[in-house]
Protein backbone atom coordinates (compact mmCIF):
# COMPACT_ATOMS: atom_id res chain seq x y z
CA UNK A 1 0.00 0.00 0.00
CA UNK A 2 1.19 3.65 -0.59
CA UNK A 3 -0.73 7.10 0.15
CA UNK A 4 -1.91 8.65 -3.37
CA UNK A 5 -2.44 11.56 -1.55
CA UNK A 6 -4.52 14.02 0.54
CA UNK A 7 -7.27 16.16 0.56
CA UNK A 8 -9.51 17.85 3.31
CA UNK A 9 -8.37 15.39 5.89
CA UNK A 10 -9.01 12.27 3.40
CA UNK A 11 -6.09 10.08 3.13
CA UNK A 12 -6.35 7.73 -0.58
CA UNK A 13 -4.21 4.83 -0.36
CA UNK A 14 -3.67 2.15 -3.24
CA UNK A 15 -2.41 -1.19 -3.40
CA UNK A 16 0.22 -1.62 -6.24
CA UNK A 17 -0.25 -4.85 -7.03
CA UNK A 18 -3.90 -4.96 -8.23
CA UNK A 19 -5.50 -1.60 -10.24
CA UNK A 20 -8.66 -2.22 -8.38
CA UNK A 21 -7.63 -1.95 -4.49
CA UNK A 22 -8.19 1.65 -3.73
CA UNK A 23 -9.46 2.78 -0.22
CA UNK A 24 -9.97 6.20 1.17
CA UNK A 25 -9.36 6.63 5.14
CA UNK A 26 -10.10 9.85 7.62
CA UNK A 27 -7.55 9.12 10.02
CA UNK A 28 -9.05 11.64 12.51
CA UNK A 29 -12.92 9.58 12.61
CA UNK A 30 -11.12 6.34 12.23
CA UNK A 31 -13.61 6.06 8.86
CA UNK A 32 -12.48 3.96 6.20
CA UNK A 33 -13.82 3.13 2.87
CA UNK A 34 -13.00 0.63 0.22
CA UNK A 35 -13.26 2.07 -3.34
CA UNK A 36 -15.91 0.43 -6.02
CA UNK A 37 -14.30 -0.85 -8.88
CA UNK A 38 -15.21 1.86 -11.97
CA UNK A 39 -17.89 0.58 -14.40
CA UNK A 40 -15.76 2.47 -16.94
CA UNK A 41 -14.85 -0.36 -19.64
CA UNK A 42 -10.86 -1.35 -19.71
CA UNK A 43 -10.74 -2.05 -23.57
CA UNK A 44 -12.00 0.84 -26.03
CA UNK A 45 -12.53 -0.49 -29.95
CA UNK A 46 -9.52 -1.61 -31.38
CA UNK A 47 -7.22 -1.43 -28.79
CA UNK A 48 -5.99 -5.54 -27.72
CA UNK A 49 -3.99 -4.94 -24.42
CA UNK A 50 -4.39 -2.46 -21.44
CA UNK A 51 -2.14 -2.41 -18.69
CA UNK A 52 -1.95 0.10 -16.02
CA UNK A 53 0.58 2.16 -14.91
CA UNK A 54 0.87 1.71 -10.94
CA UNK A 55 -0.44 5.65 -10.85
CA UNK A 56 -3.29 6.74 -9.25
CA UNK A 57 -4.39 10.83 -8.40
CA UNK A 58 -6.69 11.72 -5.95
CA UNK A 59 -8.04 15.33 -5.75
CA UNK A 60 -11.48 17.62 -4.88
CA UNK A 61 -13.31 19.52 -7.68
CA UNK A 62 -14.24 22.77 -6.14
CA UNK A 63 -17.09 23.28 -8.35
CA UNK A 64 -19.12 20.30 -8.04
CA UNK A 65 -17.64 19.24 -4.53
CA UNK A 66 -16.96 15.70 -5.35
CA UNK A 67 -13.69 14.30 -4.80
CA UNK A 68 -11.77 12.03 -7.92
CA UNK A 69 -9.30 9.72 -8.49
CA UNK A 70 -7.53 9.44 -11.45
CA UNK A 71 -6.42 6.19 -12.78
CA UNK A 72 -3.29 6.27 -15.27
CA UNK A 73 -3.74 3.36 -17.97
CA UNK A 74 -1.32 1.75 -21.04
CA UNK A 75 -3.41 1.59 -24.17
CA UNK A 76 -1.72 -1.05 -27.21
CA UNK A 77 -2.70 -2.20 -30.31
CA UNK A 78 -1.46 -4.65 -32.37
CA UNK A 79 1.99 -3.79 -34.65
CA UNK A 80 1.63 -5.44 -38.26
CA UNK A 81 5.53 -5.66 -38.58
CA UNK A 82 6.27 -6.53 -34.57
CA UNK A 83 5.71 -9.84 -32.59
CA UNK A 84 4.94 -7.52 -29.61
CA UNK A 85 2.28 -4.94 -29.03
CA UNK A 86 3.28 -0.71 -29.35
CA UNK A 87 2.17 1.57 -26.94
CA UNK A 88 -0.12 4.40 -28.40
CA UNK A 89 0.08 6.94 -26.20
CA UNK A 90 2.35 10.05 -26.32
CA UNK A 91 2.99 10.03 -23.01
CA UNK A 92 4.00 7.96 -19.72
CA UNK A 93 4.17 8.37 -16.07
CA UNK A 94 7.41 8.33 -13.98
CA UNK A 95 8.11 7.39 -10.63
CA UNK A 96 3.87 7.13 -10.70
CA UNK A 97 3.92 4.77 -7.60
CA UNK A 98 4.79 7.77 -5.88
CA UNK A 99 0.68 8.92 -7.01
CA UNK A 100 -0.17 12.18 -8.84
CA UNK A 101 0.87 14.92 -6.52
CA UNK A 102 -2.32 17.20 -6.27
CA UNK A 103 -2.59 20.01 -4.58
CA UNK A 104 -5.49 22.00 -2.63
CA UNK A 105 -6.66 24.08 -6.01
CA UNK A 106 -7.70 20.54 -7.98
CA UNK A 107 -3.67 21.03 -10.05
CA UNK A 108 -2.41 16.93 -9.95
CA UNK A 109 1.25 17.02 -11.49
CA UNK A 110 3.29 13.98 -12.91
CA UNK A 111 6.67 13.76 -14.02
CA UNK A 112 6.75 12.34 -17.37
CA UNK A 113 8.14 11.76 -20.49
CA UNK A 114 7.37 11.19 -24.18
CA UNK A 115 6.93 8.18 -26.25
CA UNK A 116 7.24 6.78 -29.57
CA UNK A 117 10.17 9.13 -30.29
CA UNK A 118 8.74 12.30 -28.84
CA UNK A 119 11.79 13.61 -27.44
CA UNK A 120 10.18 15.52 -24.47
CA UNK A 121 10.42 15.62 -20.86
CA UNK A 122 9.16 17.81 -17.92
CA UNK A 123 5.04 17.92 -15.84
CA UNK A 124 2.39 16.15 -16.73
CA UNK A 125 -0.61 18.71 -14.77
CA UNK A 126 -3.90 17.48 -15.10
CA UNK A 127 -6.67 19.43 -14.25
CA UNK A 128 -9.33 17.63 -11.92
CA UNK A 129 -12.19 20.59 -12.56
CA UNK A 130 -11.57 21.32 -15.96
CA UNK A 131 -10.29 17.69 -17.07
CA UNK A 132 -7.56 18.64 -19.15
CA UNK A 133 -3.97 18.00 -19.30
CA UNK A 134 -0.89 20.55 -19.40
CA UNK A 135 2.70 19.99 -20.19
CA UNK A 136 5.49 21.79 -19.06
CA UNK A 137 9.28 20.96 -19.85
CA UNK A 138 11.45 21.10 -17.29
CA UNK A 139 13.91 23.77 -16.87
CA UNK A 140 17.12 25.36 -18.02
CA UNK A 141 20.03 23.64 -16.89
CA UNK A 142 22.62 24.47 -19.00
CA UNK A 143 24.38 25.90 -16.20
CA UNK A 144 25.69 22.46 -14.52
CA UNK A 145 29.25 21.44 -16.09
CA UNK A 146 29.50 18.38 -17.06
CA UNK A 147 26.47 16.95 -15.46
CA UNK A 148 25.53 12.91 -15.12
CA UNK A 149 21.64 13.35 -13.80
CA UNK A 150 21.12 10.35 -11.69
CA UNK A 151 17.40 11.59 -10.39
CA UNK A 152 14.69 13.71 -10.45
CA UNK A 153 11.66 14.23 -7.73
CA UNK A 154 8.88 16.52 -7.81
CA UNK A 155 7.07 17.40 -4.44
CA UNK A 156 4.61 20.25 -3.70
CA UNK A 157 5.79 23.81 -2.09
CA UNK A 158 3.11 25.90 -1.01
CA UNK A 159 0.80 24.64 -3.28
CA UNK A 160 3.45 24.71 -6.10
CA UNK A 161 5.13 22.20 -7.66
CA UNK A 162 8.88 21.66 -7.08
CA UNK A 163 11.48 20.00 -8.86
CA UNK A 164 14.87 18.32 -7.43
CA UNK A 165 17.25 17.47 -9.78
CA UNK A 166 20.30 15.61 -8.98
CA UNK A 167 23.35 15.76 -10.53
CA UNK A 168 27.52 14.57 -10.33
CA UNK A 169 30.37 16.00 -12.14
CA UNK A 170 31.17 12.93 -14.60
CA UNK A 171 34.51 11.22 -13.74
CA UNK A 172 34.10 12.39 -9.85
CA UNK A 173 34.94 9.44 -7.81
CA UNK A 174 32.84 8.48 -4.70
CA UNK A 175 28.60 9.26 -3.81
CA UNK A 176 28.77 13.41 -3.58
CA UNK A 177 25.83 14.30 -4.86
CA UNK A 178 24.36 17.65 -5.74
CA UNK A 179 21.11 18.52 -5.70
CA UNK A 180 19.32 21.80 -7.46
CA UNK A 181 15.58 22.54 -6.17
CA UNK A 182 13.25 24.40 -8.66
CA UNK A 183 9.83 26.32 -8.23
CA UNK A 184 6.89 26.37 -10.79
CA UNK A 185 5.03 29.38 -10.39
CA UNK A 186 2.69 28.72 -13.80
CA UNK A 187 1.46 25.16 -14.86
CA UNK A 188 2.15 25.10 -18.48
CA UNK A 189 4.78 27.94 -18.58
CA UNK A 190 8.14 26.70 -18.87
CA UNK A 191 9.89 30.43 -18.81
CA UNK A 192 8.14 30.51 -14.95
CA UNK A 193 10.40 27.94 -13.30
CA UNK A 194 12.81 29.66 -10.72
CA UNK A 195 16.04 27.92 -9.00
CA UNK A 196 15.80 28.79 -5.46
CA UNK A 197 19.03 27.24 -4.09
CA UNK A 198 21.47 24.77 -4.60
CA UNK A 199 22.67 21.74 -2.29
CA UNK A 200 25.09 19.89 -1.70
CA UNK A 201 27.48 18.19 -2.09
CA UNK A 202 25.77 15.24 -0.32
CA UNK A 203 26.67 12.29 0.29
CA UNK A 204 24.37 8.90 1.67
CA UNK A 205 21.41 10.26 0.83
CA UNK A 206 18.48 8.96 -2.19
CA UNK A 207 16.22 11.49 -2.29
CA UNK A 208 14.11 14.48 -1.13
CA UNK A 209 10.84 13.88 -0.35
CA UNK A 210 9.22 17.28 0.98
CA UNK A 211 9.50 20.49 2.18
CA UNK A 212 8.90 21.28 5.78
CA UNK A 213 9.65 24.73 7.07
CA UNK A 214 12.11 27.67 6.72
CA UNK A 215 13.31 25.66 3.34
CA UNK A 216 14.07 22.70 5.55
CA UNK A 217 13.60 19.28 3.63
CA UNK A 218 12.81 15.74 4.77
CA UNK A 219 15.49 13.57 3.03
CA UNK A 220 15.49 9.90 2.47
CA UNK A 221 19.13 8.49 3.25
CA UNK A 222 20.74 4.88 1.54
CA UNK A 223 21.00 3.61 5.53
CA UNK A 224 17.14 3.74 5.28
CA UNK A 225 16.39 6.42 7.97
CA UNK A 226 14.24 9.34 7.64
CA UNK A 227 16.22 12.89 7.91
CA UNK A 228 15.39 16.35 8.02
CA UNK A 229 18.61 18.84 6.35
CA UNK A 230 18.85 22.27 6.54
CA UNK A 231 20.35 24.43 3.77
CA UNK A 232 21.22 27.10 5.86
CA UNK A 233 23.29 25.21 7.97
CA UNK A 234 24.21 22.02 6.23
CA UNK A 235 23.30 19.99 8.97
CA UNK A 236 21.81 16.70 8.23
CA UNK A 237 19.44 15.43 11.02
CA UNK A 238 18.27 11.90 12.07
CA UNK A 239 14.61 11.24 13.02
CA UNK A 240 14.92 7.90 14.00
CA UNK A 241 12.65 6.85 11.54
CA UNK A 242 13.82 3.89 9.56
CA UNK A 243 12.05 2.20 7.05
CA UNK A 244 12.93 0.31 3.63
CA UNK A 245 14.67 1.74 0.35
CA UNK A 246 12.08 4.16 -1.35
CA UNK A 247 9.36 3.27 1.33
CA UNK A 248 9.24 6.77 2.40
CA UNK A 249 6.35 9.19 2.08
CA UNK A 250 5.85 12.66 3.59
CA UNK A 251 2.23 14.17 3.11
CA UNK A 252 1.14 17.65 4.79
CA UNK A 253 -2.51 16.72 6.85
CA UNK A 254 -4.91 18.56 8.90
CA UNK A 255 -7.94 16.59 10.62
CA UNK A 256 -10.99 17.31 9.37
CA UNK A 257 -14.80 15.25 10.14
CA UNK A 258 -15.34 14.92 6.56
CA UNK A 259 -17.90 11.22 6.37
CA UNK A 260 -17.11 9.38 3.39
CA UNK A 261 -19.41 6.47 5.12
CA UNK A 262 -22.11 7.48 2.40
CA UNK A 263 -19.63 8.00 -0.33
CA UNK A 264 -21.63 5.55 -2.76
CA UNK A 265 -21.97 7.90 -5.81
CA UNK A 266 -18.96 6.22 -7.92
CA UNK A 267 -19.43 6.80 -11.44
Amino acid sequence: MYIVGYCNGLVCLHDSSSWNNTLLWNPATKETKVVPISNMPLLCADYDVVSLINGIGFGFDANTHDYKIISHFHLYEPDPYLEEYSPIIMYRSEDSTRGMRTNQNGMGASWASGDNGINWEGILSFDITKEVFLETPLPDVSDIVYPFHKYQQYFLLNELVALAISWKVIGEEGSRMWWDIWLLHEYGVTESWTKLFRVGPLTGVIQPLEYWMNDIIFWEKDDGQLALYDPSTKEMTNLQIEGESLSFQVITYMESLVSISGANDIV
